[in-house]
């Protein structure tokens, strides 16, 4: 792969100074992440199409600037890379932050470097973590899971700490060696998920618990793309309200804004709960009270749901709706109301995803 990155960063350069030397303005073109590119397949999710380029052209000094950034991201990422380093797009922001670019490269914020970095991806055709510049590793995986990563040890994602395996910036360097678990359950919150594992509840129900913590990261998503195509099967539970809606949906669809890098769409996991009629005529209908009224800024996702291209199956827009009609939301911690004790929350815990993972992916557990 590095030989590869290297190879595509010199093609970039390499086509910047023929154009100099022919007397040119120089000219890198690209497929933007635009919606004209992108299109959207309940049965794939977010898929990046291109039909229509644009260019960065050195004839104009906004354009020029950022041909300028480009290549100077793309030195540094260089750089990195063939000494063995990573960095964030923190990283990535501070490095622009040096005197002599005052004036012309010199960013007033992360948000221009950051763009910069898309860019970098669309050009190459690759995700930044491929050039050294690492996407937040967030996420844990739990359970009888035996893989090899780039430290190149034998790990047991349930051997290694009380949350399990930190899932690393690359998943791709993962070898999976063995799977003892019938599914993975995808959670949203620490809390809930941490609470079933010191239950014990993986290990006696043969079950991994995947920790997103809150919206899912690109490294979470593509490894449990690289779960599900071992054909492990994914659910996906998360609390009751219009953002969660889109948690869920992104894991089985990636989203929009990365839409250009592949493996990031789980199209086989499923969305188990909290749904709308857990709460009113099912598992929950008798802790009504427990439920908390929408925001005004959850309100308002709500009603951006309405537009999203992942939001519109009858699934989704069924959940959605309710929060229109009754602005109200319900959150995983009500299973805590629900509970006098903690074996009797280890119960709910059980006959919860007994029934859900029996539902959604026809596994008993």
């Amino acid at each position: 792969m590095k030989d590869l990155v290297r190879e595509k960063i010199i093609q970039v350069a390499r086509k910047v100074k023929e154009d100099i030397d022919k007397g040119r303005f120089p000219e890198l073109s690209y497929p933007p992440n635009s919606k004209a590119n992108i299109k959207f397949l309940e049965e794939k999710g977010y898929l990046f199409e291109p039909k229509s380029f644009s260019t960065i052209s050195g004839d104009r000094v906004k354009s020029l600037r950022t041909l300028s950034g480009v290549l100077y991201g793309l030195s540094r990422a260089l750089d990195h890379l063939e000494n063995g380093l990573t960095m964030t797009k923190r990283d990535f922001y501070y490095l622009h932050k040096v005197q002599k670019f005052k004036g012309t490269l010199f960013p007033k914020e992360q948000r221009e470097t950051d763009a910069r970095i898309i860019l970098m991806e669309l050009l190459l055709g690759m995700p930044r973590e491929a050039f050294s510049i690492t996407s937040d590793p967030r996420g844990w995986i739990y359970g009888d899971i035996e893989l090899v990563d780039r430290s190149g040890r034998l790990i047991r994602a349930n051997e290694v700490g009380e949350m399990g395996y930190s899932v690393p910036p690359r998943p791709e360097n993962i070898t999976f060696k063995r799977i003892g678990v019938k599914a993975v359950v995808a959670i949203e919150k620490v809390g809930p998920a941490k609470n079933m594992i010191e239950l014990g509840i993986p290990e006696e129900k043969k079950i991994g618990i995947a920790i997103l913590q809150g919206q899912a990261s690109r490294n979470m998503r593509r490894f449990l793309r690289m779960l599900s195509d071992e054909g492990v099967p994914i659910a996906v539970l998360t609390d009751l309200s219009p953002w969660s809606l889109r948690i869920a949906a992104t894991v089985v669809y990636n989203s929009i804004n990365s839409a250009h890098v592949e493996g990031l769409a789980v199209p086989e996991a499923r969305f188990i709960g909290i749904k709308t009629d857990d709460v009113e005529e099912g598992f929950f209908s008798e802790y009504k009270f427990a439920l908390e009224p929408l925001t005004q800024m959850d309100y308002k996702a709500a009603e951006d749901n309405r537009h999203l291209p992942n939001l519109q199956a009858p699934i989704w827009q069924k959940e959605n709706n309710w929060f229109l009609e009754k602005k109200m939301k319900a959150e995983l911690e009500i299973f805590k109301a629900m509970s006098p004790s903690a074996r009797d929350l280890k119960r709910l815990y059980v006959e919860y995803l007994s029934m859900k993972l029996e539902e959604a992916l026809g596994i008993s557990i």
